[in-house]
């Protein structure tokens, strides 16, 4: 795919390939018709192993790029590419999805990225990100937009720009044609005269009327005396039988001033013939084949509306006329470009028409522009040359325009007087100052042209500025409403979302996260005006917080599926970011027997292969058909207790857990409801078979086999889950003791297994009462090992009391004191310590109590988003987490020394709100 780039674009793209290298995101800002979709098809061409997503926002855009399928590639789209529209994508299908996530893109290209919405980008561009964030992201895009949609979309490539080329740089370096003649007139008149009348009157100076509307009056002169159009427009567009493409700002703005335009054109030509346009691909419009072979005599003027579709050369264009409903620069700039675009990247003349007075300055600044970068280029080239029939009617309007500010800005600094005194502006309507000013009258104006109740300007700064002094624009709900606003553009400034807790309170103390909470209940009510709704998706409004959860832990589940193939993720497996998947399937799968999905994420989980029926369910079925298998082939279910079968099942494992579960389900985490062991039943199960000292005591001895002896340390546990080195301290205890709970038969057994051994040494013979010390202590050891070996861990709650009665809270609690305060102690002999330590003793218990806790809460944290359960939550395995959270936050209210700096930090970490 051979691309050949212009010298500006090549510098360019050697930035944007070091730093994707280095940071793995590159912005290009280059203005329209530069070429700067070249840059990204470079990229494709340089790496034709690599995988490409090319996201574009609407139709008109999506057709530009494949046309440049056809110049670049013969039309042939590159099988590592695949184009996707923003607007396409953000209803796309669960399987759509899946099949775009599992190309695994390298690299993802968002064009223009500053045209997408704020509720398309979090459908499309942000769900994408989530599915692929290895990939590297370039973004294309025009400088200085005033028309960003997306506060989301900005922020993903703010800092990372490598690259800006401005309108009159392009020009200055040969990427932009410049215009052959160029000539802008105020068009239609009568609108901008009556807005500039209004603003007069608005200002309620009766003494100064008199000369602001002369002022008005040699304005209104000059535009009638400025040069006619019928000479003027010849001479711009000199060829009176050309073909001339006419764009306009808007598709609103062509359906109001069509007729009016034509008939404009017609006393300037009357031969001209009109054609309109609608079509994403300007060049393959009806309309356009009837413009391009007409014969008739006189002017072809096409219609068309400024889009992406317009950027694409037609044959004989002669020139170019701009429709414009605003003078604002940025609007013109795009529209400029596109017509040079569609002329053929040639020079030509264009004729302006603007409805705006400030509009028949954007030529003169772009003129400027394109000089000043002509000279810092050392380009001979003289710059476009420039008819200014309006000169004199723009200059006016200057003047005009700069003492109507000097007024308002009097007013400004009276009411800023008054506000000083008063506290706000809050005045009645026919409230005078010192100096005679009706300032009552002027403020209620500036309301009534800001509420769009009267002509009149009034931009961003001024607004600003009055909104300092407290002017009180609304009803005092609209003012709180402004007001919450700013506190949740705040939070979304430190915070990076809108997921904002409900309990929730900025630093004024107000109720931010019920106010969320609030707009969300009056947007599904559809009580929300379309203004405050684009307002708040601007700054990146999740209406349904839920849901926004819920799709970052899709994504999470779609890159598990993509790279396992199913989603047969643990009960206890956490993503390496740290988000506990396994817990948030097993979620879904009670939310979908509930019937509390939706059907489309019904239909999404089903895309990436869930399955709806339990996990451990549907592992016990694969078990029991294994053990089915078994008993087909054996004839019975004598089980070996290792015996494993040739897929991996540790069958033998499992039916013995079976076995004891059926026979003590009080100490099982596992269940056999009756519908199982009818199933097991059917095939063979012997329930009372297993013998738990007899598959110990062949562990036993196989380690001696294997080791060649029997010193076996007492944490040791063997690979099935067996506390082995305990289990044969118990028996020798049992044997040397006489112990009642060794039988007869096993003690035999034991003997023979033992015969070997020295008999244990003891120095002397203790007293009695020594004696039964050391009876007591290893009594109470073998409790705790029994209960390290049953749980896991010796933090052993202190109201904790054995079946047997046996208080072994108490005891640990006392062995942990001993140890600190009486060393010398019985209780915490050396040999002592090493035993306990041997069986996972945890001497300081507040260090590790406190560790489980935070690590129940770190899980809740990642399942749910935040660190705010309810107060009586408690964790799968019990544990009393919302009463935990509940305390620690009384414990920093309290300042207590226990909860240190680094535990508050640790749990600042994972989102607790204090």
């Amino acid at each position: 795919m051979p691309i050949s780039l212009n010298k500006v674009n090549a510098e360019a793209y050697a930035k944007v390939a070091a730093a994707l290298e280095q940071n793995g995101k590159a912005a290009v800002e280059h203005a329209t018709g530069t070429g700067k979709s070249c840059i990204a098809w470079q990229l494709i061409a340089d790496h034709p192993q690599a995988s490409f997503i090319w996201l574009v926002y609407g139709a008109a855009r999506l057709t530009l790029r494949r046309e440049d399928v056809r110049r670049y590639n013969d039309g042939v789209l590159p099988e590592n590419l695949i184009f996707c529209d923003c607007g396409v994508l953000a209803e796309a299908s669960a399987e759509e999805w899946v099949r775009l996530a599992s190309r695994k893109p390298d690299y993802l290209i968002f064009d223009c990225y500053h045209e997408v919405t704020a509720a398309c980008w979090a459908k499309s561009a942000q769900r994408l990100l989530r599915l692929c964030p290895e990939a590297k992201l370039l973004g294309l895009t025009v400088p200085n937009s005033t028309d960003q949609k997306c506060q989301a979309a900005a922020e993903l490539f703010e800092g990372t720009v490598v690259s800006r080329m401005t309108v009159g740089e392009g020009m200055a370096l040969g990427t932009l044609p410049v215009p052959s003649n160029y000539a802008a007139m105020l068009w239609p008149q009568e609108g901008q005269m009556n807005l500039l009348r209004a603003r007069i009157k608005n200002l309620h100076l009766p003494a100064q009327t008199n000369a602001l509307s002369a002022q008005y009056d040699e304005i209104n002169w000059s535009v009638r005396q400025a040069e006619n159009p019928i000479a003027l427009m010849p001479r711009v567009l000199t060829d009176t039988q050309g073909r001339y493409l006419a764009i306009f700002e808007s598709e609103d703005y062509l359906d109001e001033v069509q007729e009016q335009l034509e008939e404009f054109l017609r006393t300037v030509d009357p031969n001209a013939h009109f054609y309109r346009a609608e079509c994403d691909c300007l060049r393959d419009a009806e309309a356009v084949k009837q413009f391009c072979t007409s014969t008739e005599t006189g002017p072809k003027v096409l219609f068309c509306v400024n889009s992406p579709g317009v950027q694409q050369p037609i044959e004989g264009l002669a020139g170019a006329i701009l429709v414009r409903e605003t003078g604002e620069a940025g609007r013109f700039r795009q529209m400029l470009c596109r017509a040079l675009v569609a002329c053929g990247r040639k020079p030509i003349p264009v004729f302006d028409l603007t409805a705006r007075f400030d509009g028949l300055g954007n030529g003169r600044v772009l003129q400027k522009e394109c000089t000043t970068a002509m000279l810092r280029a050392g380009s001979e080239h003289p710059g476009f040359q420039q008819q200014k029939p309006m000169r004199q009617s723009y200059h006016l309007y200057c003047r005009l325009k700069k003492e109507l500010e000097a007024r308002w800005d009097a007013f400004y600094a009276a009411a800023a007087a008054v506000a000083a005194e008063r506290g706000d502006l809050q005045l009645p309507y026919n409230y005078l100052t010192e100096d005679g000013l009706p300032l009552g009258r002027w403020l209620e104006t500036q309301r009534q042209v800001r509420a769009g109740q009267k002509p009149g300007r009034l931009d961003a700064d001024r607004i600003a500025r009055l909104d300092k002094l407290n002017i009180g624009w609304k009803q005092r709900s609209e003012l709180a409403w402004e007001k919450a606003f700013v506190s949740a553009q705040k939070y979304r400034d430190d915070h990076g979302d809108l997921l904002v807790p409900v309990r929730y309170r900025d630093r004024s103390g107000f109720a931010l996260g019920e106010w969320i909470v609030y707009n969300r209940q009056r947007y599904v009510s559809g009580n929300l005006s379309r203004a405050r709704i684009e307002r708040l998706e601007g700054i990146g409004m999740v209406w349904n917080a839920s849901t926004d959860l819920w799709e970052q832990s899709y994504a999470a589940a779609a890159r598990y599926y993509l790279e396992h193939k199913d989603l047969e993720a643990p009960i206890k497996y956490v993503t390496p970011d740290g988000f506990a998947l396994g817990v948030w399937l097993s979620s879904q799968r009670s939310a979908y027997k509930n019937g509390e999905l939706t059907l489309e994420q019904v239909e999404r989980l089903e895309a990436i292969g869930i399955n709806w029926v339990n996990r451990n369910v549907r592992k016990w079925q694969e078990n029991f058909e294994a053990a089915k298998r078994y008993a087909e082939q054996f004839g019975d279910l004598e089980v070996p207790s290792n015996y494993v079968t040739p897929d991996g099942i540790l069958l033998g494992k499992w039916i013995a857990r079976q076995r004891y579960a059926w026979q003590n389900p009080d100490n099982s985490s596992a269940r056999v409801t009756p519908e199982r062991k009818a199933q097991l039943d059917e095939i063979g199960m012997v329930w009372d078979k297993y013998d738990p000292w007899r598959e110990r005591f062949e562990l036993a001895r196989k380690y001696r086999t294997e080791h060649g002896d029997l010193e076996i340390p007492l944490n040791y546990k063997t690979e099935n889950g067996i506390w082995l080195g305990s289990w044969l301290y118990r028996q020798r205890q049992y044997r040397r003791t006489g112990d009642p709970r060794l039988g007869e038969v096993h003690r035999r057994e034991l003997d023979e297994l033992l015969k070997d051994e020295k008999p244990h040494k003891q120095s002397a013979a203790p007293s009695g009462k020594e004696s039964l010390r050391e009876k007591n202590w290893e009594h109470n050891f073998e409790e705790a090992a029994r209960y390290a070996e049953e749980h896991g861990n010796l933090l052993v709650p202190s109201n904790y009391v054995t079946a047997g009665g046996f208080r072994l809270g108490v005891w640990m609690s006392n062995l942990r004191a001993a140890r600190k305060t009486r060393p010398d102690s019985f209780q915490v002999t050396p040999e002592h310590v090493k035993r306990l330590d041997g069986i996972g003793m945890e001497w300081d218990a507040r260090i590790a109590k406190w560790d489980l806790a935070y690590e129940h809460a770190a899980a809740y944290a990642k399942a749910n988003g935040d660190l705010l359960p309810s107060a009586t939550y408690r964790s799968e395995d019990g544990f009393g987490l919302g009463d935990w959270v509940r305390r620690m936050r009384m414990a920093r209210a309290e300042n207590d020394p226990k909860l240190t700096e680094d535990r508050i930090r640790r749990l600042d970490a994972i989102g607790m709100k204090w």
